[in-house]
């Protein structure tokens, strides 16, 4: 039986904690400290740019109370995803604030980058060993969506991890990454059982999502042994029960008693949630089922066009009346200006999105009977050419705006626009160009542990 072993856990690296709850949870002595620092969420956008979707004074502000304590605990910080979308620039960026931290409180310490990249060659190999299997919807991986993408990242376990610690790191830098890996990797390494392991760290990979309303910014704490584990807010006057600690299981995950992760899955078939004072809860019977053959998700970006949109205001209930008609014609005419200008079809795509009447979900929306009074309408043109986006929408504006729909319109136009400049040039688009799975005989065979002292 191994002594239990405490892992501490807020959100989301720039989202933002309390810093209280966070040093009442440094008082209780946890064995590591983690946090997840990125998601698909937001899109193939920021894997293609290697840009972060976290404004760099936010992400500073967690980063600087979470090193600070690990730092005064000794004990190892691990972070997964780092930057958003977990690739090369996005490790590096974290490894550039890491050392700015540690230059102002002259602190030195070893850094382990885990890089999630990876290299077109092996994946060519890959390919063509029959190693590789699209998930979901996805075609098959070509060698040519290899060649075209601009990054892909496989999401590790917690193997890679475990390897980084044991290199002796003080701070983990990871990749793309399993978000329960961040967590379950000490408690992996200190021995404990593989199903209550996994399972607490299922069950604070998205910190106060484990707690009750209101709950935003408490950090939460596991306490993990070989029978189970115990979950509890660390901020003041918040509160888990049995029900929002068991619903973390379905968060993101399409079944509730089935968790997979790439060297097995998390059984909570046989889970008992049972609450505690304080506001704790201890799960037990958590079960861990072992893959036949390790595997990891991949995800890959490539670049498209080049983006400008339009957001336009219609509040005159003739033309909401007619909406549909309006915007077939609207169609015509913006492809008949990009004819007058000389672009070919094939250098642009126009999309509507009518916020208010199906802006979210198009023709699967279900259907409205009441006109609304008022829609925003974003007009979204992606080109070849960011020059070519921007010329399309800026005649977009007068020519949507003037178009004399019912031959009873006129006054100012038929758009109000929230800002100034109307046209905004957003640069480059990029899709998903691997969705797909890659089958291993070793966990740790696709990613690399580089250490650096800090």
């Amino acid at each position: 039986m191994v002594a239990p072993v405490r892992l501490l856990a807020n959100c989301v690296v720039g989202l933002g904690f309390s810093a209280h709850g966070f040093e009442l949870g440094l008082e209780r002595e946890p064995h590591l400290i983690g946090c997840d620092a990125g998601s698909a969420d937001f899109g193939p956008g920021y894997l293609g740019s290697g840009r972060d979707p976290k404004s760099r004074i936010s992400v500073m502000r967690d980063l600087r109370l979470m090193l600070e304590g690990a730092r005064r605990l000794d004990v190892p910080l691990v972070f997964g995803s780092c930057g958003g979308a977990g690739a090369q620039p996005h490790v590096a960026g974290y490894l550039k604030m890491i050392q700015e931290l540690a230059a102002e409180s002259d602190q030195h310490f070893r850094v382990a980058l885990v890089h999630a990249d990876q290299p077109a060659d092996y994946l060519h190999a890959a390919v063509d060993a029959g190693r590789i299997r699209p998930l979901g919807v996805f075609p098959e991986l070509s060698h040519e969506d290899i060649d075209s993408s601009a990054a892909i990242v496989a999401m590790m376990g917690a193997g890679p991890l475990v390897a980084a610690l044991d290199a002796g790191a003080d701070v983990v830098l990871a990749g793309r990454c399993a978000d329960p890996a961040i967590f379950a990797c000490g408690a992996l390494r200190a021995g404990v059982a593989a199903g209550p392991a996994w399972h607490a760290a299922k069950s604070i990979d998205k910190g106060y999502l484990a707690t009750q309303t209101p709950r935003e910014g408490s950090p939460v704490l596991a306490t993990v042994d070989d029978d189970g584990f115990v979950i509890e807010p660390m901020k003041p006057g918040v509160v888990c029960t049995t029900r929002t600690v068991a619903q973390v299981t379905m968060h993101e995950n399409p079944d509730p008693f089935y968790v997979t992760q790439p060297t097995g899955a998390i059984s909570t078939q046989s889970a008992h949630y049972e609450q505690l004072d304080g506001g704790r809860v201890r799960v037990t019977g958590s079960e861990w089922v072992a893959a036949e053959r390790p595997s990891v998700k991949l995800e890959g970006a490539r670049l498209v066009g080049y983006r400008s949109i339009m957001i336009a205001g219609i509040r005159d209930p003739r033309l909401l009346a007619r909406l549909d008609e309006f915007l077939v014609d609207y169609r015509r005419l913006l492809e008949r200006v990009a004819a007058s200008l000389g672009i070919a079809p094939e250098r642009w795509t126009l999309r509507f999105r009518s916020y208010g009447r199906n802006g979210v979900m198009g023709d699967l929306e279900p259907l409205i009977d009441d006109m609304p009074h008022e829609i925003g309408l974003v007009v979204d043109v992606v080109a070849d050419d960011q020059d070519v986006a921007t010329a399309l929408v800026g005649r977009a504006g007068p020519t949507g705006s003037r178009y004399d729909f019912t031959g009873r319109l006129g006054g100012g136009g038929n758009f109000a626009y929230p800002f100034s400049p109307n046209v905004l040039s957003l640069g480059p688009v990029f899709e998903w160009s691997a969705w797909h799975v890659l089958d291993l005989d070793d966990e740790n065979e696709p990613f690399r542990v580089e250490l650096v002292d800090v």
